[in-house]
């Protein structure tokens, strides 16, 4: 090989392993800074604009089975005033607020009422028991012509709950709330459960 044919080449060498250069180490100080501000900041807005929820479950019962209703000789006839219930039952709406935040009457969009319909006339609200005992919670119900019921707006307050019971005559076709809520998700908990 000859001096003018020969290529020269330079390989540079690191005389020590990157983790101990200066410059490593400030661009690491400066990730670590820049995560610590973005998870600060995350939490200081969760903290403080913390999500409302409410969630909602149905239950159904009936108060007396079928097969129980001719065991003697004497028919079983069940009558809520002088109104005889073919197929009485009990319905049952548990609404809870598991957020860390109150929902209060200004979450409920200009005011309108939450509606539950249950595919059938609802003959009458049988309770309210709120949880914990005491509590308001949203107790301004209405039977709205016997086909549909209204929840007034009201307070619901954080890790409370009010279970609404309805007498209805007959197996509800459909389970269903609506409302129209500001900044509150509304989820149902699980699918209606019937006995």
């Amino acid at each position: 090989m000859t001096p003018t044919s020969a290529a020269s080449s330079a390989v540079v060498v690191a005389s020590s392993p990157f983790w101990a250069s200066e410059t490593f180490w400030a661009a690491a100080a400066v990730a670590v800074a820049v995560g610590a501000g973005i998870v600060g900041a995350y939490a200081t807005f969760r903290a403080a604009f913390p999500k409302r929820r409410m969630v909602y479950s149905f239950t159904s019962s009936a108060l007396v089975q079928r097969h129980q209703r001719n065991v003697s000789s004497n028919v079983l006839h069940i009558y809520l005033g002088t109104r005889e219930l073919a197929d009485p039952r009990l319905v049952s709406l548990r609404l809870e607020n598991p957020a860390r935040r109150d929902i209060s009457s200004v979450q409920f969009d200009q005011g309108a009422p939450m509606r539950v319909t249950l595919g059938l006339p609802v003959v009458e609200l049988v309770s309210m028991a709120a949880e914990p005992p005491g509590n308001p919670g949203l107790q301004n119900v209405a039977l709205e012509g016997n086909s549909a019921v209204s929840i007034r707006p009201g307070l619901l307050k954080a890790g409370a709950a009010i279970t609404y019971t309805f007498l209805v005559d007959g197996e509800p076709s459909q389970y269903s709330l609506s409302a129209s809520l500001v900044e509150v998700d509304l989820t149902q908990k699980f699918p209606p459960k019937t006995q």
